[in-house]
């Protein structure tokens, strides 16, 4: 599939509906777009030190003379999503008169989107915003489904809500400004849709890896869009995560653990990563994975590069991390699993010596 035009996948949940339009070098007509449609509203484009480096001049020649508009910007980097960051650019947003009938701009990687997404979703009780992601991993994944927030000393995204946008951008020439490491971080969510949902996906990713990490029109596309279309029909069916949406966890339940205890020096994508290997294992370990599947998912794993940075980390901190966890419940932490490529389950309770095990099996203490 060689996007040409644009593409419009309608995330279609119960009170909120919107439109995620994808296309390629489509972002100075979307953003002139929107400061028409919301000419008479104060504007905040809200991004992060790196995108305003490497975008500044372009969003300052469609701002030239808009004197609604402004760019609020923040230090780069998983450090900043915080309620620190969050209090200073709403101060920044009431120094600006910015009421109920303003908008908010996310422009940026899922830092971004979910820090902007999260103050809209509490400034003056909820303002519209707009997602603009510029990661593999935020268009594939965190632009989409309403879920904002921060992190806190105790663990990431426990502060936060759904709250969906009003439509989402995705233009995929953003890409090509990514280091290969910002690629894997994303091709990693890119996985997880393919192992919890759909097994001609996953044939598809395995037989073509090298071209769509090299990004190659008609791959990236195809892969793009189909990660989509899986998130968006799990986000449809359970918008609040009370059911199906949990499978979207998969992988996650470690990953966070990894993530929060390496201080955020190991990325989401490669702390995901790890996280669906020991999943896998644990699947394996209750009899709902064959052997084969398993074999075939921790290779892909490896062949994408994602298991090649296995921090040092106790495995019992690891477990005692994942207890503090937003999926936990009374203190018991419920994974979802996989039964095999393309079917999952959720709300799964596993005995902690089963995960020591697992993580063992993968290099930790």
């Amino acid at each position: 599939m060689n996007l040409k035009e644009t593409k419009t996948i309608k995330v279609k949940t119960e009170k909120r509906p919107y439109d995620v339009v994808i296309g390629r070098d489509i972002f100075r007509n979307v953003i002139e777009s929107t400061l028409k449609e919301y000419k008479d509203c104060n504007i905040a484009i809200i991004t992060d030190s790196n995108i305003e480096k490497i975008y500044g001049d372009k969003i300052y020649q469609v701002l030239d003379k808009k004197t609604n508009t402004f760019v609020i910007s923040f230090k780069a980097g998983e450090e900043s999503k915080n309620r620190k960051t969050k209090e200073e650019i709403e101060d920044r947003l009431f120094e600006l008169n910015f009421g109920r009938d303003s908008l908010i701009i996310a422009l940026g990687g899922g830092v971004t989107g979910d820090l902007a997404g999260f103050i809209a979703a509490t400034y003056m009780r909820g303002i519209p915003f707009i997602q603009i992601p510029t990661t593999l991993l935020s268009q594939v994944d965190s632009s989409i489904g309403g879920k904002v927030g921060i992190d806190h000393p105790h663990g990431k995204n426990l502060l936060g809500a759904f709250y969906p946008p009003s439509k989402v951008y995705i233009d995929m020439e953003f890409l090509k400004t990514l280091p290969k490491e910002e690629i894997l971080n994303g091709f990693a969510e890119i996985i997880k849709a393919a192992i919890i949902k759909d097994n001609e996906f996953f044939g598809y990713l395995e037989s073509n890896i090298d071209r769509i990490m090299n990004l190659e029109n008609g791959y990236i596309d195809h892969v793009i869009i189909s990660a989509l279309k899986v998130k968006a029909n799990v986000v449809e069916t359970d918008e609040k995560e009370s059911g199906q949406r949990k499978i979207l966890n998969f992988g996650h339940t470690i990953g966070h653990a990894i993530e929060t205890l390496s201080n955020y020096d190991i990325s989401h994508g490669r702390a995901v990563g790890i996280g669906m290997a020991v999943e896998t294992l644990i699947s394996h370990k209750l009899d709902i994975l064959t052997s084969d599947e398993k074999e075939q998912i921790i290779a892909f794993l490896k062949k994408s590069k994602l298991l090649e940075k296995c921090p040092k980390l106790s495995s019992d901190k690891i477990i005692e991390k994942t207890i503090s966890d937003k999926k936990s419940r009374k203190g018991i932490v419920e994974y979802a699993l996989i039964k095999g490529i393309g079917e999952s389950v959720y709300g799964v309770r596993v005995d902690e010596k089963i995960v020591r095990e697992c993580l063992r099996e993968m290099g930790f203490l």
